[in-house]
């Protein structure tokens, strides 16, 4: 982790399973944004990024589940619908994938190896921070 992260906290998770293995889990948090990272070591090819993104809305019009739709269509420094799914492909990665709560919005990626977490981190990153919001957009979304 960068300087720009303290760690919060450190833990074992424990699955539940009979004889199972204890992983550590390490928590970072961004000094400026307060943006945290979890990070479970567990041994094996597969590495699963979630994103959660607090979505209170007051109403029952849908706005969060829109949002996630348009984070998809591209961010802008990648104004490209799909480009992150691309990125997630060049990387042994399944496309990215997203579910509306309540109260969140959780976005996810599953690929093998964390060098291609670490390359789809950003993008997806980025489109979570800086999405393309396009009037032509809430047309198909």
């Amino acid at each position: 982790m960068s300087a720009h992260y303290a760690v919060e906290h450190r833990s074992l998770y424990e699955s539940g399973a009979a004889g199972a293995s204890s992983y550590p889990v390490v928590v970072y948090k961004h000094r400026q944004t307060e943006f945290r990272v979890v990070v479970c070591q567990v041994p094996g090819p597969v590495c699963h990024l979630a994103m959660c993104v607090p979505t209170l809305c007051e109403d029952h019009t849908g706005k969060p589940h829109t949002l996630e739709h348009m984070v998809f269509c591209g961010s802008e420094k990648h104004p490209y619908l799909g480009y992150i799914d691309a990125v997630a492909a060049h990387n042994l990665g399944q496309p990215m994938n997203a579910s509306t709560y309540n109260d969140m919005t959780l976005y996810k990626y599953t690929g093998l190896g964390q060098e291609g977490a670490a390359n789809v981190l950003p993008v997806a990153l980025d489109h979570l921070m800086h999405p393309l919001i396009q009037d032509n957009h809430f047309a198909t979304e």
